[in-house]
Parts: C-alpha cells; sequence; structure tokens
C-alpha cells in the first residue's frame, strides 16, 4: 500500500524538480529529461499579409459594379502566412497537471 502512494508522488514531483532518470539497460547509460509541467509558448491564431500586418482577418474594399450602389468588403484568403509559434510572457501550468492547486 505504501509502495503504490510513493509511485503516486514520485510521478507528480519529479516533472517538477526535472528530475533525470536512468534507464533500465545496462548498455544505455544515457540520462532521460522528463516533461515539465509548464507550458511557454503557444501557437498564433494571427496571420501575416504580404505588408507584414498582423491580424484575425483581412479584408479588400471592392468597388461597385453599378454607378450609385454601395462598395462591399471581400475577405482575403491567398498570400496569408500562419502566425506561428508566440511565447508566453511568463510560463503557465499545463491543462494535465495532476495536481490540484489550493489558495486559502
Amino acid at each position: 500500500m505504501g509502495n503504490s502512494g510513493s509511485k503516486l508522488v514520485k510521478k507528480i514531483v519529479s516533472p517538477l524538480s526535472g528530475y533525470s532518470e536512468q534507464k533500465s539497460e545496462p548498455d544505455n547509460c544515457e540520462s532521460v529529461k522528463l516533461a515539465t509541467p509548464y507550458v511557454l509558448s503557444r501557437k498564433g491564431s494571427m496571420f501575416l499579409d504580404e505588408d507584414g500586418d498582423l491580424a484575425h482577418e483581412f479584408y479588400v474594399e471592392e468597388p461597385p459594379q453599378k454607378k450609385g450602389a454601395k462598395a462591399t468588403m471581400k475577405r482575403v484568403y491567398s498570400n496569408l502566412t500562419p502566425q506561428g509559434e508566440v511565447a508566453y510572457q511568463f510560463p503557465r501550468l499545463h491543462v494535465d497537471f495532476p495536481v490540484i492547486l489550493h489558495q486559502s
């Protein structure tokens, strides 16, 4: 019973401390770095256009087809580049972090 509790504690604490474990194979002496519970960046949701402008959506004004009609806006889908990885200002905890945090 105590063994299962210590395994649980080891699973929780080892990612926090950056603990490295040795592989069980004697011929391979490399240490394995465990995952960190922190998230340092995210995938950006915006796009860059040809001019280098950054936005969620891009539109172009189309002139009216008839004289006296109003101009319309058409959404641009081509020649856009995804923003890529965006670094957080400070690290966040991962969603799958196995500990309940409580502030009293």
